[in-house]
Order: C-alpha cells, then structure tokens, then sequence
C-alpha cells in the first residue's frame, strides 16, 4: 500500500484494498472494519481511529474500501504515523496476505 501524506487538517479520502495470498480480492462485504493510526507500532492507544461505519462499502465485494480523514483527524503533530486495517468476521475469516503497515505522513500546514 502506497504511503500517504497530507498536511495538518486536510481532509482526504482514503481508499484501501484487501488482497488474498495469491493476489485475489477479498469480499470484504460482511466484514467489520477498524482504521487506526498511531505513531508507533508499539502505541497501546490510536491517534485517531475509524470504525465499521465510518466506511464506504460500495465496492466491498471487490476487497475495496474507503474511509473520510476530517481535518479534526489530521490536524496532529507534524510526524509520521503508522495506520492498521483490521477486518474480522463473524464466521471463519477468509486467508489474507500479511501486508506491511502503511503510513501516514503529516506535514506542517502554512496559514496565512
């Protein structure tokens, strides 16, 4: 997953892909979704987190969601932030290639 970078208290849509081991989508149309974001992957607690639904499901079927940042999310200290999706299900959870973490880079906004 591409990294992201945004500036202070920019509002963004985030749009992710869930993948299979061998490459295929995942049907994440039943599933329940959390987006969180901390700065370090040891951080008991997020900055700021998504939940189930907060997100925009039209594609689920094709393993691909999206997620509205509101600038009250981005509006964090200038650094770099480690952001996690997790899915679960109700029954057995389909296989899900192990992806790297993804970050969130936020810069210093310039006001006037």
């Amino acid at each position: 997953m591409p990294n992201l970078i945004l500036k202070q208290g920019e509002a963004k849509t985030l749009t992710l892909t869930v993948k299979d081991g061998s490459g295929a989508a995942v049907d994440l149309s039943t599933a329940t979704l959390l987006l969180g974001v901390k700065k370090s992957k040891s951080d008991t607690a997020y900055t700021f987190f998504k939940d189930n639904a907060a997100f925009d499901r039209s594609r689920a079927a094709e393993g691909i969601v999206s997620v509205n940042l509101s600038a009250t999310d981005t509006n964090q200290d200038e650094t770099t932030y480690v952001g996690e999706l997790k899915c679960s299900w109700a029954g057995p959870p389909p296989a899900i290639a192990k992806s790297g973490d993804f970050y969130f880079q936020i810069k210093q906004a310039v006001t006037g």
